[in-house]
This record gives structure tokens, sequence and C-alpha cells, in this order.
């Protein structure tokens, strides 16, 4: 997993939006916790020489939310890109929107994992032993002022 902060966060080196602190329930020492925003964009990178050939690889945000948190269930984007393909995924949200009638149609939201994080897929890629350079992920939004986010980092495991 790439930890927060071998991610590149906007705004994340200014205290006035993110804040860097520790969470007991993460396997690192510190996690960024949002504390308000407008332009969400959490990209992070790895070398495909770190991964084992002939796989299919899905890539992870890894987060939680605060029982305070806001502004998390505006529609956003992730991005996979590697190899000269960009991948893109739209209808994604951090949170599930508060919707009266139907759930929105084909929705892409968090999940809990076994260690009470969540998790929101940012997509899929094949490494081929032959395909070198950097895997590039990551999770876009830029439609309304939020907070209350804490993440924890991408994680990248086999499919």
């Amino acid at each position: 997993m790439l930890g927060e902060r071998n991610l590149s966060i906007a705004w994340g080196g200014d205290t006035r939006y993110w804040e860097w602190g520790h969470s007991p329930e993460s396997r690192f020492a510190e996690v960024g916790i949002l504390r308000c925003v407008w332009w969400l964009d959490i990209q992070g990178r790895i070398a495909s020489a770190m991964l084992s050939p002939k796989t299919t690889y899905v890539a992870y945000l890894v987060f939680r939310v605060t029982r305070d948190s806001w502004g998390l269930s505006a529609l956003g984007k992730t991005i996979v890109t590697f190899g000269g393909v960009r991948n893109e995924t739209s209808n994604v949200y951090l949170q599930q929107p508060r919707t009266r009638g139907r759930p929105r149609a084909q929705a892409h939201t968090q999940t809990t994992r076994s260690d009470r994080w969540m998790e929101i897929k940012l997509g899929e890629f094949y490494y081929d032993n032959e395909d070198e350079g950097e895997i590039e992920m990551g999770f876009q939004e830029h439609h309304e002022y939020k907070g209350g986010l804490i993440v924890e980092g991408i994680e990248v495991r086999p499919k």
C-alpha cells in the first residue's frame, strides 16, 4: 500500500486544507485528514517493477470519514493510467448520495473492508512482464466543498 505521505494530494501541503495526524487503526504513522477543500485530487504512482508479471491488478483508495463529514457524496471520477492506456470511471462517490426514491443508476460507492477502513475501486490494469514504467492512479472530485475525509493510502492488489 502507498501511504498518504507517498501520494500527491492537491493542497496537501497547506494546513488550511489538510492536517496530518495519527489514527490508531492505521498501519501508517500518519494519515491525511481533510479539513475543507473544493478541489479534491488524490494521485499515487507505483513502479511496474514492484509487481508480479502476467497479473491483473486492482487499485483502491483506502479511507474513512469522520462523524461530521460533509460534501463527500458529490460525483467524482477515478483514473488509472499504465502503458499509454488511460481508464476513467465516472459516477463514483466516496459516500452514497442520499436520494429519495430509487438509488442512482450504476453508481460506484465505497465498501467496508475487514479492517473497518473503506475503499473505492480506482481501476484495474494488467501487468505483462514486458510493460515498464509507472502505474498512475487517483480519485478526483471538483464539484463542491467537502471535509471530514481521512486518507490512509492507495492499495494495489491482484484481482
